[in-house]
C-alpha cells in the first residue's frame, strides 16, 4: 500500500455534493475550457484571414510539435514537483503570453508569425500542464467518488464545447482576435485564482525517487513493464483514441460528403453525439460496476460498433451510431478515467498519464493519414468496419487482461 493510501484512512473526504473544493475546480476548469474553444475558433478563424490554407493549416497543427516532444518531461516533471504550483505558473505563462501578443497585435495587427509562435507556446505549455492536472483527482477525492468526480468535468467541458464556440465566433467577428485573446486570458486567470485559493489537495503528492528527470523517465517505462494492469490500459487508451479519432474525423466527413447530406447534417451528428455524450457521464454518476476498468472497456465495444456502423448504415442509422458513440464516451470515459487513477501506482502517475497522452499528440496525424488512405484504397464503409472490428477486438483483449493480477 502507498504512503497516500495508508494516509487516506485519517482524511475527511466531504460528499461531493459539499466539497467546495471539487465544485470550485469543476466550476473554474469549465469556465478555462469555454476560453480555450473560443480561442481555438478564433485563431482558426484569424488564421483564414492572414494566410493561405497550407498556412491556416499549419497555424493549427504546429502546437501539436512541441507538445509531443515536451510531454513526456512534463509527465516525470509531474512526479517531482507540486503538480498544483505547476499548473498556476502554467497558466500565469499562457496569461503572459496572451497579453503581449493582444498589445503586438494593437500595434502591428495578426501576421502569421504572431499565430505560429503562440500556438508553440501554447503547445509546450499544455504539455507541462496536462499531466500535472492528471494527478490531481486522486489527491483530491475518496477512490469511491472518482467516477462521479471525472463525470462532473466530462459534463462541464461538455456544456463548455457548447457555449465557447458560438462565443469565440461572436466575439472575433465583433472585436477580433485580440479580444478573443483577452477572453482567453481572463478563463486562465479563474483557473488560477481557483487553485491558489480553493482547490487544496487533501493528500500529499508521492514523490518521485530518481536522481534526474532522465532518470524518472527510464523509471516510468519500467513502472508500465512490470505492472500488466497498467500496461494494458495504457494500451487500451492507445487504441481508443487512435480508432476513433479517424473515424469521426475523416470517414464522417466523407461518409457524409459522399452521400451528398451536406454540412449541416455533419453539425446534426456532432451535436447528436455530444447530447448522447452528456447523458452517458449522468448515468455514470449513479451506476457503480464492481469492476470499473473492466466495465469501462466492455462498453466500448459498443462504441466500436457504433464506429463501423458509420461507414454503411442510412442518414437515420448515422443518428443512431453517433448517439452509441456519444452515449458510450461520456459512461465509459467517466469510469475508465476513474480506473485509471485507482490502478496507477500515485508516484508515476504524471509519468503514465503523458505516455497516454502521446496517442493523441504525437500518433493521431499518423492514424488520420493512414484511415484516409485506407479509405483511398478501399471504401469508407470498409475502411470504418475494418477499424470498428480492430478496436472492439483490441477492447476485448484488455478486458480480458484486467483480471491478470501484477
Amino acid at each position: 500500500m502507498t504512503a497516500p493510501e495508508q494516509e487516506a484512512g485519517a482524511v475527511v473526504f466531504p460528499p461531493l455534493s459539499r466539497d467546495r473544493r471539487v465544485q470550485g475546480w469543476i466550476f473554474s476548469a469549465a469556465v478555462s475550457q469555454i476560453g480555450d474553444v473560443a480561442w481555438y475558433i478564433g485563431l482558426a478563424w484569424s488564421a483564414a484571414q492572414v494566410t493561405t490554407p497550407a498556412g491556416a493549416g499549419l497555424v493549427m497543427g504546429i502546437g501539436a510539435l512541441p507538445k509531443a516532444l515536451t510531454l513526456l518531461y512534463g509527465g516525470a516533471l509531474a512526479d517531482r514537483i507540486d503538480a498544483r504550483r505547476t499548473m498556476i505558473v502554467a497558466n500565469l505563462g499562457r496569461i503572459v503570453v496572451l497579453s503581449l501578443a493582444a498589445v503586438f497585435i494593437g500595434i502591428w495587427g495578426v501576421s502569421l508569425p504572431l499565430l505560429l509562435v503562440v500556438a508553440v507556446v501554447f503547445g509546450a505549455v499544455d504539455a507541462i500542464y496536462g499531466p500535472a492536472a492528471g494527478t490531481l483527482p486522486r489527491r483530491m477525492v475518496h477512490r469511491d467518488d472518482l467516477v462521479k468526480l471525472a463525470a462532473g468535468n466530462q459534463l462541464a467541458n461538455r456544456l463548455a464545447v457548447f457555449v465557447g464556440a458560438p462565443l469565440g465566433g461572436v466575439v472575433v467577428a465583433h472585436g477580433g482576435l485580440a479580444s478573443v485573446m483577452v477572453v482567453d486570458a481572463v478563463s486562465f486567470a479563474v483557473i488560477a485564482v481557483a487553485l491558489a485559493v480553493v482547490v487544496k489537495p487533501r493528500l500529499p503528492q508521492p514523490a518521485s525517487s530518481g536522481a534526474s528527470v532522465l532518470v524518472d523517465l527510464r523509471e516510468g517505462f519500467g513502472y508500465l513493464r512490470r505492472s500488466v494492469s497498467a500496461r494494458t490500459l495504457v494500451i487500451a487508451f492507445f487504441g481508443l483514441n487512435l480508432c476513433v479519432g479517424p473515424v469521426l474525423a475523416v470517414g464522417l466527413v466523407q461518409r457524409t460528403h459522399g452521400a451528398g447530406w451536406g454540412a449541416g447534417s455533419l453539425g446534426l451528428f456532432q451535436a447528436c453525439s455530444g447530447i448522447a455524450a452528456a447523458v452517458g457521464a449522468l448515468l455514470a454518476m449513479r451506476w457503480k460496476p464492481r469492476n470499473l476498468a473492466r466495465t469501462g472497456l466492455l462498453v466500448l465495444i459498443l462504441q466500436a460498433a457504433g464506429c463501423a456502423a458509420i461507414g454503411v448504415v442510412p442518414r437515420g442509422g448515422v443518428f443512431a451510431a453517433m448517439a452509441a458513440i456519444g452515449f458510450t464516451a461520456g459512461l465509459a470515459s467517466a469510469q475508465l478515467s476513474a480506473a485509471f487513477q485507482q490502478t496507477i501506482d500515485p508516484a508515476y502517475l504524471g509519468r503514465t498519464s503523458s505516455i497516454t497522452s502521446l496517442s493523441d499528440e504525437a500518433l493521431m496525424p499518423v492514424a488520420m493519414t493512414a484511415f484516409g488512405f485506407l479509405i483511398s484504397a478501399t471504401s469508407v464503409g470498409v475502411a470504418c468496419v475494418a477499424i470498428g472490428a480492430a478496436f472492439a477486438a483490441l477492447m476485448l483483449w484488455s478486458a480480458a487482461r484486467m483480471n491478470i493480477v501484477d
